[in-house]
């Protein structure tokens, strides 16, 4: 097919006389190239060969007449798009529903003037354009589109659902990591690979959000089709339409599980670490591991009853071992002295609050400052009694508050170098006494309502004798 920068118009009649006349008139339009056809099956031809802005069509021509040449034009997609107006003699109403029906955007009467068959050529002309440019730019937007697609399709997990959620579409990088086939997931919920730990409050918030034609970002923990767990950085968005109502949700998901699992090898290797330390500390001054262990699960009991949340629980649990580590800076004759200190040996004790601060207070890893914490603030007093630095009442961290009970309870109940072991007993009572004054009367209030807890712990974790 020849193309032309120039809009090219065909004139088809089967008069030649007729041709001149309309090619005469057309040359006052700047910039446009017209060919010509006798009949139709000639203009048949002439729009396979070239590319054709606009057609002049003759109603009335023997064999292949117009209406036929417009109907065959117009059912081939290749021409369908070019606008075709009748120039005829026949402008009876039902010649010219005729020609509309059979296609046509326009008609003039001959015999036409000048000057309005000019108006009328430019006007289709500008349209056809005009035209041409939005078929290029569409063209170019579903190039652009299709490219974004595939670009998406590598990078992302990539599902498509309809309004109720049903799966509608889900690329080959669902499927991998799902473990199912595009016909396992076309048709299901999302539900599929739903992981029976999140709790169905997770997905309510989600569908409030994108319900609301709002996009909707999270953390997924799911399981594949063999039951592994998997964990994706998603996104779900809804689609609207011109009604502004949902049509679809698109999701996009990044996969984070190796990131996860990096994360949580991290922290356990900090937790592991920080008990390894703790040990240390206490091996030091000639106590055991189990010391360490115990005040760690006496802290967790605490807080969780405290209403402390799951993962501040946990962070507890790991630095409440390290409460004692400033002892490594505390002389030997000091640590592990049988009888009692003097004020200057009891000074030189006390310093160990604000050892064990040193060692993680620069520290900018979540866990490491609460162990911070724990070992500056452990021996601070509700009353503001207490050192090193005189804290009272809700001023002391809760983590400071709860490792100091625990350390208090083991520590009493526990034979060492410089003392007995007391009895339970004893112990309530010291704490009933102390409630307000060194301790926080609600922590031992939970003390005392747990204490069963803590004597399963001393039973799980006792101190092996000495060798």
């Amino acid at each position: 097919m020849i193309s032309s920068s120039v809009p090219t118009i065909l004139v088809v009649d089967d008069e030649p006389r007729n041709i001149q006349v309309v090619s005469n008139v057309l040359k006052e339009i700047n910039e446009c190239h017209i060919i010509y056809a006798v009949n139709g099956e000639q203009a048949l031809q002439r729009v396979e060969k070239n590319e054709i802005d606009l057609i002049l069509l003759d109603m009335m021509m023997p064999l292949l007449d117009g209406l036929e040449t417009c109907k065959r034009l117009k059912a081939d997609s290749r021409y369908s798009s070019i606008p075709i107006v009748f120039l005829t003699a026949k402008n009876d109403e039902e010649s010219l529903i005729k020609g509309f029906e059979a296609g046509a955007v326009d008609y003039i009467s001959k015999p036409f003037l000048r000057r309005e068959l000019i108006a009328r050529v430019t006007t289709h002309l500008n349209l056809r354009s005009a035209q041409k440019t939005l078929s290029f730019e569409l063209s170019e937007n579903k190039e652009l589109l299709k490219q974004y697609k595939e670009i998406v399709d590598i990078s992302s997990i990539v599902t498509k659902s309809d309004p109720s959620g049903r799966i509608t579409y889900a690329n080959d990088n669902f499927c991998t990591i799902s473990g199912y086939s595009h016909g396992e997931l076309l048709g299901k919920s999302h539900s599929i690979v739903r992981h029976p730990e999140v709790p169905s409050s997770f997905y309510k918030e989600m569908w409030d959000t994108i319900r609301e034609k709002r996009p909707w970002q999270g953390i997924v923990k799911n399981l594949t089709k063999e039951g592994k767990v998997y964990i994706v950085d998603a996104v779900v968005s809804p689609i609207l339409n011109s009604k502004d109502e949902i049509v679809e949700y698109i999701s996009l998901r990044k996969d984070i599980t190796p990131l996860v699992e990096l994360k949580e090898e991290i922290e356990a290797t900090q937790k592991e670490l920080i008990l390894m330390l703790g040990n240390v500390g206490e091996n030091r001054s000639k106590e055991t591991a189990a010391h360490v262990r115990r005040v760690a699960e006496y802290a967790k009991i605490l807080a969780a009853a405290y209403g402390l949340s799951p993962s501040e629980c946990e962070t507890l649990w790991s630095t409440a071992t390290m409460h004692d580590i400033g002892k490594v800076g505390i002389p030997d004759h000091i640590l592990n002295k049988p009888g009692k200190l003097t004020d200057e040996e009891f000074e030189i004790m006390k310093t160990h609050a604000e050892t064990g601060y040193s060692f993680f207070k620069n520290s900018s890893r979540p866990l490491l400052q609460a162990a911070a914490i724990v070992a500056h603030e452990h021996h601070e007093r509700w009353d503001g009694l207490g050192y090193p630095r005189g804290l009272s009442g809700e001023n002391i961290h809760i983590f400071g508050r709860i490792t100091a009970i625990a350390d208090v309870f083991d520590a009493l109940g526990t034979k060492r170098v410089y003392k007995r072991g007391w009895e339970i007993d004893e112990i309530l009572e010291y704490f009933r006494q102390q409630s307000g004054k060194q301790f926080e009367p609600k922590l031992v209030e939970l003390l005392l309502a747990n204490v069963d807890q803590f004597l399963l712990i001393i039973d799980t974790y006792q101190d092996l004798p000495a060798s």
